[in-house]
């Protein structure tokens, strides 16, 4: 049988074969593995290397944005303190405004009540002029003569304090 033949071919490849798949692969273990283990193990640091930077990274990240969401908190109390101020202070100067106005109101009548009593003053005395002009000529035609300083002076202020009674009278 020719295909048994062979079988000392094939055993002599195998051996052969055996030998140098065991000569390749202590060459390999020796030579080429270590360097692209190495080369392996060291892009394997620098990966776990990059991935904890970028954890790290990330943790800053989250901590700065948590900081400058405080500020953000902060600024918007502020701005909100700044506005309930702002309105206090429109308030107070409303307020102030009211005030003035009010004062300057009171002033103008008081100004108007000192006018009206002076004009009532002026006009008394001049009612009391008129009256006592007309009483000492209303006296001079009843009594036919004419009356003396002393007695004018009495009949004047005895008129003047007659119409002020009436007055008083009348206005009570």
């Amino acid at each position: 049988m020719p295909q048994f033949e062979q079988i000392e071919v094939f055993q002599s490849l195998a051996f052969w074969s055996l030998v140098s798949f065991a000569l390749l692969f202590f060459l390999l273990k020796r030579y080429a593995f270590p360097p692209i283990l190495e080369a392996l193990e060291e892009r394997e640091n620098k990966i776990r290397t990059e991935i904890s930077d970028a954890e790290k990274l990330r943790q800053e990240a989250q901590e700065l944005k948590a900081d400058l969401e405080k500020e953000l908190k902060n600024a918007h109390e502020k701005a909100n303190t700044i506005v309930q101020m702002a309105g206090a202070e429109s308030k107070k100067i409303q307020e102030k405004t009211i005030q003035e106005t009010q004062a300057k109101v009171r002033q103008m009548q008081s100004d108007a009540e000192q006018e009206i009593q002076i004009a009532q003053n002026k006009l008394l005395n001049e009612i009391r002029g008129y009256t006592a002009a007309l009483t000492i000529a209303a006296t001079e035609k009843v009594l036919k003569k004419s009356l003396g300083d002393e007695d004018k002076k009495r009949l004047i202020d005895e008129s003047i304090e007659e119409v002020l009674r009436e007055m008083d009278s009348k206005g009570a």
